[in-house]
């Protein structure tokens, strides 16, 4: 059965509360601090979450947003986050094509984060697995076979099927940071997704995982 990957952005103010029903689902505090089922989640701080969310504002903080990624059947409803003082925008939806995901497969959803330093082109290369990329700072481009995204700015999004070869490169000026979450198979646990492609020793990279976390569909 196919699945998709879905990227939310949600925004709280004082007071603001909702829930979201249960998914497989990462959640990145970009600004200000939430309590999600409990537990104060502050800026760039993350969780993973399964069951029934409920998200609430943190006291003193005047706005929060929040990333969310989540995994869902592709003509499933935009879980929307539904309460008061709240706003919730589904920014991207895509159909992971390059994994079969059977029911009850078990597989590697990740989140993590990647920095570039100013002025890297990053050579040609694929990942074992497809994901969503949020930029977190700084400026990016890439392009994806024949598909040029361009001139990213902090917030934007855009999905890599995983397979297709990529290149990508950024500001002289400063460092680039994108915060991605990615579907893979299992035994690439703690291991990078990409696959290099051009000649020559791979580029280093500053790379760290938030979450490794194994799910069933």
């Amino acid at each position: 059965m196919p699945y998709a990957m879905r990227f939310y952005q949600d925004q709280l103010v004082p007071g603001g509360e909702g829930e979201l029903p249960a998914a497989q689902r990462f959640i990145f505090v970009r600004y200000g601090a939430v309590i999600a089922n409990g537990k104060k989640i502050q800026a760039d701080e993350y969780a993973y979450f399964s069951e029934t969310l409920t998200l609430s504002a943190a006291p003193d903080t005047e706005w929060s947003q929040i990333w969310r990624w989540e995994i869902a059947q592709p003509n499933a409803d935009p879980l929307l986050l539904a309460g008061t003082d709240t706003l919730s925008s589904l920014r991207l939806s895509r159909v992971i094509t390059i994994l079969d995901m059977q029911p009850d497969g078990e597989w590697l959803f990740r989140l993590d984060t990647l920095t570039s330093a100013p002025g890297r082109v990053t050579p040609r290369h694929q990942h074992h697995g497809p994901g969503i990329r949020c930029l977190y700072q700084g400026t990016f481009n890439v392009q994806d076979g024949t598909d040029l995204m361009e001139n990213k700015q902090p917030g934007d999004c855009w999905w890599e099927s995983g397979s297709a070869t990529v290149v990508a490169w950024h500001s002289r000026q400063m460092a680039a940071r994108f915060v991605r979450a990615l579907v893979l198979p299992v035994d690439l646990e703690g291991v990078i997704s990409n696959s290099w492609l051009s000649d020559g020793p791979p580029p280093k990279v500053d790379w760290r995982i938030f979450i490794d976390q194994k799910i069933t569909v």
